[in-house]
């Protein structure tokens, strides 16, 4: 009897082992909400798409923009062309794995975010040719630390593009 409240006993602790693994195992939930929108459509030149970003923090904590966050550096843009998704090119590639490591250049800008509270970002995105672009952006909660992040998509931008000489629909 004595053996079997021991077994009984072990299991119990294993239980309780497993419990607190799996719940310390778990992923956060996303501190913050992502909204995008269209900016002023060729603003800069005809053919780049102003994009902005709206990060709604909607955690209980203050959020700090880090060094390689500023300028938009931490968004993945997710493109669709005409129905294909559009590949990323070297360069950018490994521009988004320096962000993620934490080694940014640049100037950074100092602002916090607090619970409730939203700031935006501006990105740009060429859309020359003519056809329809399908524009999602991304976020990881932890960059750099994939065992504990969840990615954060945004709504999907469309826009259309006119062949020249047409109009855009409206």
């Amino acid at each position: 009897m004595k053996r079997f409240a021991s077994y009984f006993a072990v299991m119990i602790l294993a239980a309780q082992a497993v419990a607190a693994y799996a719940q310390t195992s778990g992923k956060p939930e996303p501190g913050f909400r992502l909204t995008l929108s269209e900016g002023h459509r060729g603003s800069i030149v005809a053919s780049y798409q102003v994009l902005v970003v709206k990060l709604t923090n909607i955690s209980k904590e203050v959020m700090h923009r880090t060094f390689c966050d500023s300028f938009g550096g931490l968004y993945n843009l997710e493109v669709v062309y005409n129905g294909v998704p559009v590949e990323k090119t070297d360069a950018e590639l490994k521009w988004g794995k320096q962000h993620e490591t934490g080694m940014c250049s640049g100037s950074g800008r100092g602002e916090n975010t607090k619970p409730g509270e939203d700031r935006f970002d501006t990105l740009y995105y060429s859309t020359i040719k003519p056809g329809t672009y399908e524009i999602t952006v991304t976020r990881e909660t932890f960059p750099g630390e994939p065992e504990k992040s969840v990615t954060v998509r945004s709504n999907t931008l469309t826009i259309v593009v006119p062949e020249p000489g047409e109009t855009a629909p409206k």
